[in-house]
């Protein structure tokens, strides 16, 4: 959110994370794990939006992530010389963590001052599937990189030149039900998190016939704010093992291990925070975008 206390809550966190870390240790998921290029990107995500990418600290955060660059032009979580004094308490190899994720590719993608930047452009192009979406390592909901790979790959763009995300915002406009919703295995009565990120492919692909389904979901996910701000919980990242390189074909996971026991298991946004992050970023983009719901103002204006 752009104005009001939505900025100024960015402009402390921003304020924060700069002495969160170590100048060259880029930003990690808690203060007890090594730095990585998905978190890193995250934090610079939040001062390019803040106008704060040339400040010092931004410019070492580049250099952390663009370290991170694989040969096949994706970047990876972790690289060995920062993580493995950490992981190889756990296991003694960790080649999958090591390699290039689509979705940390396409976080980082979204990054206009990343020096790899047209890099990660390319190798996005090159992995997006032939339904349109992106796969992700993280996460099971492929909604989330799909919608972040179509943003940066439009970013600067014409409308004519979205081949990529037009695909995608089809994949996405399919994914949201009659109601609104994106049902997803982990959230079979809807996901406000999956949602959030259908919505947001779907508007960066600007299909002329996907308003209905933006219209559509920006009512359930209005519909489905709880009344003290938030939305449920449905966020789930998961954890795959230190060799498992497609953790789609891992046919069993289990709910909310933690610290060793969390290999091999998924793990929610119990606290909201991300899934009410996902959510408000997307309505916000809806409102630019000029494309609203018949709901009603007063909860249109909440959200």
């Amino acid at each position: 959110m752009p104005e009001g206390p939505g900025r100024s809550a960015a402009v402390s966190a921003w304020e924060l994370l700069k002495q969160a870390r170590g100048p060259s240790d880029g930003w990690g998921y808690c203060p007890q794990v090594p730095g990585d290029a998905d978190i890193t990107s995250w934090v610079l995500r939040l001062a390019e939006a803040l106008g704060a990418e040339d400040d010092p600290r931004a410019d070492e955060g580049y250099r952390f992530v663009a370290a991170h660059l694989q040969e096949d032009g994706g970047v990876s979580s972790y690289l060995p010389q920062f993580a493995a004094p950490f992981l190889d308490r756990v296991a003694p190899r960790w080649d999958a963590w090591y390699a290039s994720h689509a979705c940390v590719t396409s976080a980082a993608a979204g990054l206009l001052r990343l020096p790899v930047h047209e890099r990660l452009l390319t190798r996005l192009s090159e992995i997006q599937r032939p339904d349109g979406s992106w796969p992700a390592y993280w996460w099971p909901d492929r909604e989330y990189p799909t919608a972040l790979a179509a943003e940066a790959l439009t970013a600067g763009r014409r409308a004519g030149e979205r081949s990529e995300a037009r695909a995608a915002a089809r994949w996405a406009a399919a994914r949201i039900g009659a109601d609104g919703a994106v049902r997803t295995e982990w959230e079979p009565e809807g996901s406000a998190f999956a949602t959030a990120f259908a919505l947001r492919a779907v508007l960066a692909g600007q299909l002329p016939d996907g308003r209905a389904a933006v219209r559509r979901a920006v009512s359930w996910l209005i519909d489905s704010q709880e009344k003290e701000g938030s939305w449920r919980p449905s966020a789930w990242c998961r954890v795959p093992g230190p060799m498992e390189f497609d953790p789609d074909t891992r046919e069993r996971w289990e709910r909310g291990r933690r610290g060793k026991a969390a290999l091999g298991s998924v793990v929610l946004d119990t606290k909201a925070l991300y899934t009410t992050a996902s959510v408000v970023a997307a309505l916000a983009r809806t409102r630019a975008a000029a494309v609203t719901p018949a709901a009603e103002p007063s909860r249109a204006d909440l959200a």
